[in-house]
């Protein structure tokens, strides 16, 4: 009899901790993504689905409004770097990049990556289509259809829509 009282003196303390408050703060369902409320925990931000299940664990420090950037996209800040999630949860687009434009300001699909005072271009997947290693990148078609302006090193030369550098003659 003693056995069988510790062990539900044990269940009822781990049920009741179990049962706990988990979260610094629960934002309103759909303000996000539909079923989805923001949390914060240390000053971190996620998401819980209406069935309370984390959808996106809290660890990052901001989160944007999905689609501001890419249909069923989240920028997201972690640590001072930017990247993206999707309406899955799913880490798109790891944070590391110091800034991120808007998608198709520059070419269809694509959006220019800052990193380390670099710049390059991811695509609307979530691939990295130019590294970030130009000191300046302009608009594509100023020069020649389907080709940008690009510095590297106070030399100048293009790429194209496809993201290869083309030398330019001095």
């Amino acid at each position: 009899m003693k056995k069988i009282m510790v062990l539900l003196l044990i269940v009822i303390v781990f049920g009741t901790l179990s049962a706990q408050p988990k979260y610094d703060s629960i934002g309103q369902f759909y303000e996000y993504q539909n079923n989805w409320a923001i949390v914060k925990l240390d000053n971190k931000l996620g998401f819980i689905n209406s069935k309370g299940k984390e959808i996106v664990k809290p660890i990052y420090d901001s989160i944007g409004q999905f689609y501001e950037y890419q249909n069923n996209w989240a920028i997201v800040k972690l640590d001072n770097k930017l990247g993206f999630i999707n309406s899955k949860g799913k880490e798109i687009v790891k944070p590391i990049y110091d800034s991120i434009g808007q998608f198709y300001e520059y070419q269809n699909n694509w959006a220019m990556i800052k990193l380390n005072n670099k710049f390059g271009f991811i695509n609307n997947k979530g691939s990295e289509i130019v590294q970030p290693i130009y000191d300046s990148i302009g608009q594509f078609y100023e020069y020649q259809n389907n080709w940008a302006l690009v510095i590297i090193n106070n030399k100048q030369g293009f790429i194209n829509t496809k993201g290869d550098f083309i030398p330019k003659d001095d």
